[in-house]
């Protein structure tokens, strides 16, 4: 059985933002719409201030080195949440509250926060998603709107760090760049926005290649998804990556990664990574 069927199979035993989660990466990347009932049916809430109010970041990954940095944007947490449930609103369900966002944190405020986050690479690495999700996500939702925002996608691309310790954060950072230029799946990658993403390929090969047993599954599978969204093949990394995902299924249904603890080796906590995998055309 494939991961995909067995997932499908198993889709009511995956909590709710999981199932979400799985549902919008199989509607847009595959053009499916056997979701669209389900998304329809657990539209989120309109309540922004809630999210944005939101700022406990105890539980995130690697949250001793980026404590300095969310202590330092004291409101990223939530607006990052807040600026998600903005855009997934007005993709899936056409629902459009940045005037309501607007009247909670103001567009001077959010111009002020994405321009420091642009000037601050540590705090980019060191935050990774949780940044680059920020400045991505103003850059669609408002960018026109922002003074110096619209093109600021380039200067995104420029991150980077010599430190083995943050390559990690630094793939991630890298990859949600061109997750956000694609929309979150929902649009393709063209013209500029597609030099941009060759450019992050080229950043980012050499870095899986060199510390390859040090770079979590996830993170070369969510590489993987990006390089067929920027045309991209290396099959040397793509061949190896998918005899590590071979035998990470050999005991398992679905792919499991010996690096993470056993809450990410769950059905639910390997959703990402194996949704990643369905994605990668790898699950055959």
């Amino acid at each position: 059985m494939s991961v995909r069927d067995y997932y499908l199979e198993h889709f009511d035993e995956l909590p709710l933002e999981k199932q979400k989660h799985f549902a919008t990466r199989i509607k847009y990347w595959f053009k499916d719409s056997r979701f669209d009932d389900f998304l329809a049916a657990n539209e989120p809430s309109h309540d922004l201030a809630a999210v944005l109010a939101n700022n406990d970041y105890s539980g995130v990954n690697n949250l001793e080195a980026r404590r300095p940095f969310f202590e330092k944007y004291p409101e990223l947490y939530g607006l990052e949440a807040c600026l998600f449930r903005i855009n997934r609103l007005l993709i899936e369900y056409d629902v459009d509250l940045r005037e309501d966002f607007l009247k909670i944190f103001s567009l001077d405020k959010l111009a002020d926060l994405c321009h420091k986050l642009l000037h601050d690479y540590e705090a980019m690495i060191a935050l990774s998603t949780y940044a680059v999700n920020v400045v991505g996500l103003s850059i669609n939702l408002f960018g026109d709107r922002i003074y110096g925002l619209n093109n600021r996608y380039d200067r995104l691309t420029r991150i980077y760090t010599q430190s083995l310790q943050q390559k990690a954060d630094y793939i991630y950072a890298y990859t949600h760049i061109i997750l956000c230029m694609s929309d979150y799946y929902t649009k393709e990658i063209t013209g500029h926005y597609l030099q941009l993403a060759e450019i992050i390929m080229d950043h980012t090969e050499p870095i899986i290649k060199n510390y390859y047993n040090d770079i979590s599954l996830d993170m070369k599978l969510e590489y993987l998804v990006c390089a067929e969204m920027a045309h991209r093949r290396n099959e040397e990394l793509r061949q190896k990556i998918d005899a590590e995902c071979r035998a990470a299924r050999e005991n398992s249904p679905y792919v499991i990664d010996t690096r993470k603890s056993e809450k990410y080796n769950t059905l639910s906590g390997a959703e990402h990574r194996n949704v990643l995998y369905i994605m990668s055309g790898l699950d055959y």
